[in-house]
């Protein structure tokens, strides 16, 4: 989804609880430019960065969220909501799930505060929650909880407005609609920036003798809230497979961390990932990491030939290191997962339908590399146990050839990874 959002549970994870009590507060549509104002000033401050240009906004009624949100979550997949569904039951990542699309809707749409749209360079705002939360002791501080918190929201929507003056965020995401991985790592370094900056506004408004109040970390504490939440504690969630979850929530928990870390005493880190932002989400997932990737050869990438005579091509992807994480842990890898997906290197892989299979029959030829011959094999052997229990048509065949491991389902076999010895091709750096 090319737009992005401010979660409930972002919300919460920073110390919000329902407050049915909060002290009322004038509708958000008589003062929306004079808070918008405020708020773009408070971003500035913090970020140091002035923005280019004004920020367009709207409310957008609770009542009509859903229908936007559905009409987004597919307007940017590389094909049909039901053809991307069923690659990644093929893959593994998922398992079939009746009526997925509204399931995954709603999950949005319970979880949405606001969100920001680059195609439209506008924001917007869910009035009914942006004021309906507050941090538990605001109380205690002798300010208004909910408007608190309203400005704290704002202050998240209008980074990512801040972001886009700079990146042009529209044409940078369509760039990565075949590449998942690269669209996640930049995600992450856009949720994360947001979500520092909306926690240092909400500081930046509190008395410093007051702050003890929220914690001495109040993202560290969020991070870790964060990273506890399963998808059984995710309004909305209720039989979504767990991969959406972990997928909605990634680039807050690793993004925020990411950010941080990036970031030092000072912006100067962020401002460099400005200039080359995060390929992969193995640079999200190893901060600290200064070895070069080693990209799979051209000889070794998926080819339209070995797609069968009466095969139809869909779409390419990049699944990268943390999709790669996400298969290992359903294939039964345990504490080992992280170690074997952290061997990845490069990853591509094509998904064609499969003619006179059920529909949709959907093949893949993906071909992942790893740091050495070993930690291929190690892979291969991990990724078995996910497809043993399938039927020979629906079973990928997995081998691992060198450094490179290959899973096939429904391919002709013309084209594998090359056996021959490659000098390592190196490109970018973690």
């Amino acid at each position: 989804m090319a737009i992005l959002v401010t979660l409930v549970t972002v919300s919460l994870a920073l110390g919000a609880t329902a407050d049915d009590d909060a002290p009322a507060s004038s509708p958000l549509s008589d003062r929306l430019p004079a808070a918008v104002a405020a708020a773009q000033k408070a971003v500035e401050k913090v970020r140091g960065v002035p923005f280019r240009s004004p920020v367009a906004s709207a409310l957008l009624p609770e009542k009509q969220l859903g229908s936007v949100l559905e009409a987004k979550l597919i307007e940017d997949l590389p094909t049909s909501f039901e053809m991307y569904a069923a690659s990644l039951v093929a893959v593994g990542l998922i398992d079939p799930v009746p009526g997925l699309r509204k399931r995954i809707a709603n999950l949005y749409t319970r979880q949405v505060v606001g969100f920001y749209d680059p195609a439209e360079k506008k924001f917007y705002i869910v009035p009914e929650r942006a004021g309906s939360s507050a941090p538990d002791p605001a109380g205690d501080l002798g300010m208004d909880a909910a408007r608190l918190v309203e400005e704290s929201l704002l202050a998240h929507e209008l980074t990512h407005a801040l972001q886009d003056q700079r990146l042009d965020l529209d044409r940078r995401m369509a760039a990565l609609r075949e590449n998942s991985d690269a669209l996640l790592a930049l995600e992450s370094l856009l949720e994360g920036e947001a979500t520092v900056v909306m926690a240092e506004v909400l500081l930046d408004r509190i008395p410093p003798e007051s702050r003890d109040l929220l914690g001495k970390d109040v993202l560290g504490e969020m991070v870790s809230n964060l990273a506890l939440v399963g998808a059984g504690a995710v309004d909305g969630a209720d039989g979504v497979p767990d991969f959406f979850v972990k997928e909605l929530l990634f680039p807050y928990t690793a993004g925020t961390s990411w950010v941080r870390r990036k970031r030092g005493a000072g912006w100067a880190g962020i401002e460099e990932a400005y200039r080359h932002p995060p390929e992969t989400t193995a640079e999200i997932l190893h901060p600290d990491r200064k070895t070069s990737r080693t990209r799979l050869a051209p000889s070794d990438r998926p080819s339209r030939t070995e797609i069968p005579a009466k095969g139809r091509f869909i779409y390419n992807d990049s699944l990268g290191e943390w999709e790669l994480l996400q298969l290992l842990d359903r294939s039964g890898a345990g504490d080992g997962a992280a170690e074997i997906a952290a061997a990845w290197q490069d990853d591509r892989i094509l998904f064609f339908e499969r003619s006179g299979s059920p529909s949709p029959g959907i093949g893949f030829c993906w071909r992942i590399r790893c740091s050495s011959p070993a930690d291929a094999a190690r892979l291969a052997a991990a990724l078995l146990p996910l497809y043993a229990a399938r039927p020979a048509g629906s079973r990928p065949a997995v081998h691992a050839r060198g450094e490179v491991v290959a899973v096939d389902l429904g391919t002709t076999g013309r084209r594998g990874p090359s056996s021959r010895p490659e000098a390592p091709r190196k490109a970018g750096s973690h």
